[in-house]
């Protein structure tokens, strides 16, 4: 049994719930692969902090991912070799002298909005549309339309089915477990749904094997799945094709919530339609800019 099987086995011991233990496997096979690409070390004793430390600013500076995914990576890594620690694989925990980096409460990171400009967002979407491959422009067209106009997070587009959408006139689409395994169900209003349309006649027409017999609405072009890191990649694809930087997946969500507070919906529906367990979170969507502000004060004659 190799580490991360017992890794696993270990949190379900522990009592973690499917998705922590999902999510921590994804970060330590992320990590695995980085060290096996990037050193030459083979033996998990030999890792140092200085290789964390370069993994996580490959996170940052090359794969652009926020503070706040670097600092669950983070949390996952010290679980994994507080384990690794607890089974005497290894002697020194090169995690100890890794810290958590402190998040701004602001809703801006490094001049960064955490959502896109109605500008950007058209400009985003016309390079997917460019896509030569049929396969990829509809299938991404379609994700892209789920983030951007139904709110959904990166985790609940990987785990649709093809079941879990339903069309009349509007399209229904079931969360089976949407954050903290909620279940839920969400609209695709009509004018919004044409990309998902296409992909599903599409997908339905699929033959290989590995397609027939998965169950999932999106799928690679190698395997029925296609995961979160797949759907980040192509994010990233077309974000470098507009020369867009730092766009990750939750952008879209949070565009989503922007839009509507910006269309003068009330932070109570906005609440409702993003799924907000407290409405303190959707407050930031409603309550005007920095820059929004001094725009308004520039209008004063």
């Amino acid at each position: 049994m190799s580490h991360i099987e017992e890794f696993t086995e270990w949190l379900y011991e522990e009592g973690k719930d499917e998705k922590t233990i999902r999510a921590y496997q994804t970060i330590v096979n992320q990590f695995t692969e980085w060290l096996t690409a990037s050193t030459e070390k083979q033996n998990i004793a030999e890792i140092k902090p200085i290789d964390v430390k370069e993994y996580l600013g490959y996170m940052k500076h090359h794969l652009n991912r926020s503070q706040a995914t670097i600092n669950k990576s983070t949390a996952g890594l010290k679980t994994y070799f507080a384990f690794l620690c607890e089974k005497t694989y290894i002697n020194d925990n090169p995690m100890t002298r890794i810290k958590l980096q402190k998040l701004k409460s602001t809703e801006q990171t490094k001049g960064v909005s955490k959502w896109l400009t109605k500008e950007e967002q058209q400009r985003f979407i016309s390079y997917v549309e460019l896509e030569k491959n049929e396969f990829r422009r509809l299938r991404n067209l379609a994700i892209i339309d789920l983030m951007l106009y139904c709110g959904l997070r990166v985790s609940e587009v990987e785990e649709l089915k093809i079941e879990d959408i339903k069309t009349n006139g509007h399209m229904e689409i079931t969360i089976r477990e949407g954050k903290h395994g909620k279940y839920a169900t969400v609209i695709l209003i009509d004018r919004h749904s044409k990309n998902l349309k296409k992909w599903l006649k599409y997908r339905q027409d699929l033959e290989k094997g590995y397609y027939l017999e998965s169950p999932y609405l999106f799928v690679s072009e190698r395997s029925g799945k296609l995961t979160s890191r797949g759907i980040q990649v192509m994010v990233n694809k077309y974000a470098d094709l507009a020369s867009m930087e730092q766009v990750n997946c939750h952008r879209f969500r949070h565009s989503f919530c922007k839009n509507l507070a910006d269309a003068g919906v009330n932070i109570q529906t906005i609440a409702e339609l993003a799924r907000h367990e407290n409405i303190n979170t959707t407050r930031l969507y409603v309550e005007n800019s920095q820059e929004e502000r001094i725009r308004a004060l520039e209008k004063l004659i």
